[in-house]
């Protein structure tokens, strides 16, 4: 089983295409699971996991795809909520978290996530800084 990454790693969704072609050749779990073990080692999706994919792969399922899932889709940290935010701060680099979600809409706790993981900001003496300082 070839890997698909530059990385040499072989991800959940190479290891879904390999278990639907085995599964369509007749293997069951154990034996597609122990191959997988092979070559993924630690990285192998669970022997329960394989039995799922196969019984959906039995049962018709064509795609390799997870299903949509019920819930409300994730659209705090899109990219015009980060735009938003990156804009607000960039008019005042004081404001809280509070502040800066009442203008956009979003909820303070988005916005907390949008300026720690997205932008890379970090609160000292009050004022929103850059994680990688610059010389500006």
């Amino acid at each position: 089983m070839a890997s698909a990454g530059a990385s040499g790693a072989v991800t959940a969704e190479d290891q879904r295409s390999y278990i639907k072609i085995e599964t369509l050749r007749g293997k069951n779990p154990t034996e597609i699971h122990s191959v997988l073990r092979e070559v993924c080692g630690e990285q192998t999706v669970d022997r329960r996991t394989v039995s799922h994919w196969a019984t959906r792969f039995r049962g018709g399922h064509v795609t390799i795809k997870d299903d949509q899932r019920p819930g409300r889709p994730k659209t705090s940290t899109d990219e015009r909520s980060v735009k938003l935010v990156a804009d607000f701060l960039a008019q005042d680099r004081r404001a809280t978290c509070e502040e800066i979600s009442q203008a956009p809409g979003i909820s303070p706790t988005s916005v907390f996530s949008i300026l720690t993981k997205d932008l890379q900001e970090r609160k000292i003496c009050a004022r929103w800084v850059p994680h990688c300082l610059t010389a500006e």
